[in-house]
């Protein structure tokens, strides 16, 4: 085994900076690798890495200069994580999870955000531990969550993955942003190019299952005004949810297969804003804005063809008018809510477009914690740090 000296190990290993901060706790560090020695604090005393790779083992420290060269060493243990990582045995009675295939994980500790694919992964290994112990993190419960990737194509984007190399070499997607990778200097991170990628094999989820009269009563929200339910954030919340267990996700197969009611996903970006007409939104899964946006310098409705993916938005009830009169519409994001119709339009139908969107319900976030949940009889704006 050839033995690395210090930086040859840490240009090897990406040494960095551990997710979540050092002040709101992280899940794996090297307090928590198996090759750590000595403390884990400046009141107890120096840590050490002891990898077998490492020419030497080291100090897990930095320096604060003094007049003749380095000073006193500040304990980095509990802020630091490498490649090199390795996870200590789990307790007696717990297992390893069993990804299924075509499958990833997304863990409770992290806001199910971050895509993991290997069973061995720090993150996973120690979110197992950690909810066996029953323990929490930034007030977030340990949790394993099974998500299927059978319909994401190589080189889609999606939110974030994890920066282990062994979930990294499975997980050939790109990264739409990542503040953590961008902050520590790991690529991908989402400022390199994106590459648009189309994916039109997409179900339409079909978790609800209701007739046309019962899908037009689902946006009607006036009954969250209730006390019963708490105060102003408490409805917000109990709005979101309610929308969240009574709405399919559109994907991207034919609208004519779409399942009422639905909710548009974050593949779907709003082109321009006409309160009193509506709308235009585009699946940027089947509508390449980057290389097809020329020809949209024009209105949509001049267009000699409408191109695929875009569909246009009816605001029957005023619900997105009501939103954007209330939030700061430039500074957050909007996901829209409502019934998928077949059009009878014959202009729209002999340029191509077959159905519409009639606009249910309105959710918004923003900055300073701003989210807001807006349908028929129920608008509320609040922010989150005041809770």
């Amino acid at each position: 085994m050839i033995k690395l000296k210090r930086d040859e190990f840490n240009e090897r290993y990406r040494f960095r900076e551990s997710r979540i901060g050092k002040f709101t706790g992280s899940l794996i560090n090297c307090v928590s690798c198996s090759n750590m020695t000595g403390e884990t604090n400046d009141k107890e005393g120096p840590s050490f890495c002891e990898h077998p790779e490492r020419f030497r083992k080291i100090k897990i420290a930095e320096y604060w200069r003094g007049f003749f060269g380095p000073g006193e060493s500040h304990n980095l243990a509990s802020q630091r994580v490498c490649d090199a990582y390795m996870s200590n045995q789990l307790p007696e009675g717990i297992e390893k999870v069993v990804i299924p295939e075509k499958h990833a994980i997304l863990l409770g500790s992290q806001w199910e955000d971050i895509y993991h694919a290997d069973p061995n992964c720090p993150y996973v290994i120690e979110e197992l531990r950690m909810q066996k112990e029953g323990k929490k993190i930034n007030h977030r419960e340990a949790k394993v969550k099974y998500i299927s990737i059978s319909e994401k194509v190589p080189g889609e984007s999606i939110n974030d993955i994890c920066d282990m190399p062994c979930c990294e070499s499975k997980l050939p997607f790109q990264i739409l942003r990542s503040d953590y990778r961008r902050h520590v200097g790991i690529k991908p991170d989402g400022t390199e190019p994106i590459k648009w990628v189309r994916n039109g094999i997409v179900k339409h989820q079909e978790k609800v299952s209701m007739t046309p009269e019962e899908a037009e009563t689902v946006f009607d929200l006036s009954k969250f005004n209730s006390k019963e339910f708490g105060d102003v954030w408490q409805r917000i919340s109990a709005v979101a949810s309610y929308l969240h267990e009574h709405c399919n996700v559109l994907g991207s197969r034919p609208l004519s297969e779409a399942v009422n009611p639905i909710a548009l996903s974050r593949c779907f970006n709003l082109l321009d804003h006409h309160v009193n007409r509506g709308f235009w939104v585009y699946n940027e899964r089947l509508f390449n804005w980057r290389d097809q946006g020329e020809i949209l310098k024009k209105p949509i409705m001049d267009l000699e063809k409408i191109p695929e993916g875009i569909i246009p938005c009816v605001d029957t009830w005023g619900v997105f008018g009501n939103a954007i009169s209330c939030c700061p519409k430039y500074l957050g994001n909007f996901s829209i809510l409502g019934l998928v119709k077949p059009l009878e339009d014959e202009f729209l139908l002999s340029k191509g477009a077959t159905h519409f969107i009639e606009i249910g319900a309105v959710s918004y976030s923003g900055h300073e914690h701003l989210w807001g949940e807006f349908g028929r009889g129920f608008s509320k704006l609040e922010s989150f740090d005041r809770e």
